[in-house]
Order: C-alpha cells, then structure tokens, then sequence
C-alpha cells in the first residue's frame, strides 16, 4: 500500500510539471496584441499614439474640448496640459477616436482647474483630459 501510495504521488508530480510547463492547446497560436500603436509625425520629436479600447478603457481615458471664455479666450482643464522636462508645455489633441498626438500650447494664466492659453489649438479641438502621464509614457518609451 506504501508503495502504491509512493508510485501515485510521484505520478501526479510528474504530471503536475508536465501540465506547467506546456502552454495550454492554443495558447501559443494567439498572438497578444500591444496595447497602443505608436507611429512618427511629420516632427521626429513628436509620436501619434493609438489606443486599443481595452487600453483607453484601463487608463480611464477622457475626452474634453478647448473651450473659450465670455472674451473669447481658450481655456483647457488644468489635468489636460503636459509639463516635458525642459518646460514646455503641451496638451494631447484627439483628433480621431483614441488616437492623440502632442501639440504645444502657452499658457497664460492657471485659475483653479482651468487654463487659460495665449497659444494652442483652437476652440473647439478634442484634448486629452484623463490619462495624459501614461499617454507620454507611452510615447517617450518610459517603462517599455
């Protein structure tokens, strides 16, 4: 019984590592697509990035508009605009559904969560408005 016992468990053992180490039937044929595609612009700095809904849905991704105030001047949400390292700053434009490309903007003053800008897009223009860090991250290469 002793050795029945002995014979069964290095059985299942030697099974159990089988089972582990091989992919399951199909798993290798499925080819895991990237989360975003990025691709190069017309400027060798800039990258248009191109989320997969699965990807914009984690990030928690929204869209908002350039809007302008009763003078007429534009005004962004403060989460939207993009400090790089050298202190340019920029907002990501969204001018298809879940693809972004960086466009600079000046800014002219910060009043709670609104910008106001003295240069950027026009009133109007979809801009990133949640997500912009990790839409830089993928664009620069961080973490990848």
């Amino acid at each position: 019984m002793a050795r029945f016992s002995v014979l069964m468990v290095a059985a299942s053992a030697t099974c159990l590592a089988a089972w582990c180490v091989s992919a399951p039937a199909g798993e290798s044929d499925v080819k895991k697509s990237a989360p975003a595609r990025v691709e190069a612009t017309n400027d060798v700095k800039i990258k248009k990035i191109t989320l997969t809904p699965k990807a914009a849905e984690r990030l928690g991704i929204l869209i908002d508009e350039v809007r302008a105030d009763p003078s007429g001047r534009r005004i962004v949400p403060y989460a939207s605009v993009l400090y790089d390292l050298t202190g340019k700053t920029w907002v990501y434009i969204s001018a298809d559904p879940l693809t972004f490309v960086r466009g600079a903007v000046e800014i002219d003053t910060i009043k709670g969560d609104n910008v106001y800008l003295s240069d950027g897009p026009p009133v109007g223009t979809k801009v990133l408005a949640a997500g912009v860090p990790e839409i830089f991250g993928t664009e620069v290469k961080v973490g990848h």
